[in-house]
């Protein structure tokens, strides 16, 4: 609950109308949140906040809960861009949050979602693929909660299967979001984004209970009437056609470099084949998102029109989002000089900043000047 100076401060506050940018110029960076963390509890559709770094995302979580604003209602998201900046793949945890902010926005939750740049613009699979590979399971008497296909039959092995194509590891007991484990009968799963495993009881192919489980003790917490498994990774597994065209493609970039480096590039590459022809996960799996996914989508691409998008201080987010290009063109290009890969562009993975223009409901916080004079364009219309 918010305090009540900042409600009645709140009845001060010029109104923010959708459907056009709005500009506030006199707002303060430190008072940005405080001023704004009313209007976001009334809001009914998500709300989208880009900020020019991860240390000045944490900064509105933190005034925004030190305020009252309930914690299920806000929502951190991280950069995944580790597997471009060194040898490593994503934490499972960034995983988490990330699949968490995109299964928010698909649903139009009442979020505030908090996102540096990078964290915004880099690319990830579209809505439509992240909707397919979606799992929805209900139990038989539990009536549909949206138009979409909540399924009661199903053979175990048949979800088993999908899961695994969606990303999902075996592994007993189920303790972390990403894993799945079977017992006769039983499915424990742990969706990622979801704050708790569930269990799924069949008779032959018939669910007949849903139950989540606290994970460190296994044992059952509550019975719920549907779950929803979203996909564990932003980009698909693979198949053996994908990693022929990779195969083709990357092969071809490799004999363009050095003879001594290439021997060490191919085996790479051979020893990230094997998963991917068999839609197995692996840590360096993003580093091939071009050739896993035709279609350019970032997260902006899953904010429903009726969200709002909030871009803090305009000038300094491209400025932010110009230096990101920079450091992960840099840093491709060290790791192709010391053979780690191929020579890769930062614009495959990163959609250029011309995205944040797009969304019509939009609220700038600071002058509507990007780097370079630039203006916001839309406020040109």
């Amino acid at each position: 609950m918010l305090p009540a100076w900042l409600e009645q401060l709140s009845g001060a506050m010029p109104a923010l109308v959708p459907g056009a940018p709005i500009v506030w110029r006199e707002v303060c960076p430190e008072s940005r949140p405080v001023l704004l963390a009313p209007w976001l509890l009334h809001q009914s559709s998500p709300v989208l906040v880009l900020t020019p770094s991860l240390e000045r995302a944490e900064q509105w979580l933190a005034v925004l809960l030190r305020l009252g604003v309930p914690e299920s209602r806000l929502l951190r998201v991280p950069s995944a861009l580790t597997p471009l900046l060194e040898p490593t793949g994503v934490e499972q945890e960034t995983l988490h949050e990330r699949i968490r902010a995109l299964s928010a926005l698909h649903r139009g939750d009442a979020v505030c979602l908090i996102a540096p740049i990078a964290a915004a613009l880099q690319r990830t699979m579209p809505e439509a693929t992240f909707e397919a590979e979606l799992v929805r399971l209900r139990v038989p008497d539990a009536p549909p909660p949206d138009d979409h296909e909540w399924l009661f039959h199903i053979e175990p092995q048949v979800l088993l299967h999908r899961i695994t194509e969606d990303g999902y590891e075996y592994q007993e007991p189920v303790r972390i979001p990403g894993q799945f484990a079977r017992r006769g009968g039983i499915v424990d799963v742990f969706p990622m984004g979801a704050e708790l495993p569930v269990r799924i009881e069949f008779w032959g192919d018939e669910i007949t209970s849903l139950r989540l489980f606290e994970p460190a003790s296994q044992r059952s917490i509550r019975q719920v009437s549907t779950v929803a498994i979203p996909p564990a990774r932003e980009v698909p597994m693979g198949n053996e056609a994908m990693a022929a065209r990779i195969r083709t493609e990357w092969e071809q970039m490799i004999a363009a470099q050095p003879p001594h480096l290439q021997p060490e590039l191919r085996q790479r590459l051979e020893d990230d084949l094997r998963p991917l022809m068999q839609g197995a996960p692996f840590d360096r799996l993003e580093l091939y998102l071009p050739w896993l996914l035709n279609e350019r989508a970032c997260l902006l691409d899953y904010l429903p029109k009726s969200g709002w998008l909030v871009l803090d201080e305009p000038l300094v987010l491209s400025t932010a989002y110009e230096r990101l290009l920079e450091d992960v063109a840099q840093s491709l290009a060290s790791r192709a000089e010391r053979g780690d890969i191929p020579p890769l562009r930062a614009e495959d993975y990163i959609e250029p900043f011309e995205r944040v223009e797009k969304h019509t409901s939009t609220l700038l916080l600071g002058d509507p000047i990007f780097s370079g004079g630039r203006l916001y364009q839309l406020q040109l219309r």
